[in-house]
């Protein structure tokens, strides 16, 4: 294999992991896996998904294509880190708000500690980056494992081994250095678990 092919290869390799990890991705199919395991019923699970994913994915996501339609933001994930602070605001002022109404419709408490973590990681991660471009993609799937690890078992722990070949799609898409995608990881981590433990489940 000449040295072309193996570089589009890697190249389109990095781009399907980035892809089918993206932050909008693994939140939507995860709040969908919370609060359907987190509810008795349909009544429930419906309006509890429906304002978790609104407030958390389809707002925010909104919001930016609208200022990349408008010239603003440049692409979905957002990789300059000047274009990273409002949108970045509004999903914090988005999910803080989503939380509040789940906490209104009395939804399950696994619900509201893992949208408590979301917003605790929204908020946390946007105040770095403005300073530095912490890796989203990495971040999110970092938390996702932790809190499918300390609600369903040290089963799903083999996941964080995933982490490896994300961390990896970021790179070598020249979005992110190694320690930008091990602050992700680990920050990310450290505020889902501070959360759990606030919330008494560790």
């Amino acid at each position: 294999m000449s040295n072309n092919i193996k570089r589009n290869f890697s190249d389109i390799l990095a781009f399907l992991i980035s892809t089918v990890f993206s932050p909008y991705v693994t939140a939507l199919v995860f709040i969908i896996i919370i609060t359907y395991n987190s509810s008795e019923h349909l009544n429930q699970f419906l309006p509890w998904m429906i304002t978790f994913l609104f407030f958390s994915i389809i707002i925010p996501g909104i919001y930016v294509l609208w200022q990349m339609e408008i010239g603003k933001i440049h692409d979905l994930h957002i990789s300059n880190q000047r274009e990273r602070k409002t949108p970045f605001l509004i999903t914090g002022i988005s999910s803080a708000i989503g939380l509040i109404i789940l906490i209104l419709l009395h939804a399950a408490h696994p619900v509201i500690v893992v949208a408590t973590v979301y917003l605790a990681n929204a908020i946390i991660i946007a105040l770095i980056t403005q300073y530095w471009k912490i890796s989203v993609h990495v971040a999110l799937f970092s938390s996702v494992v932790t809190i499918a690890v300390i609600l369903y078992g040290v089963i799903f722990g083999w996941f964080y081994l995933i982490l490896i070949p994300l961390a990896w799609s970021r790179i070598r898409r020249q979005h992110h250095s190694i320690l930008q995608t091990i602050a992700g990881a680990v920050v990310s981590f450290a505020l889902t678990s501070a959360v759990f433990l606030a919330f008494g489940y560790l």
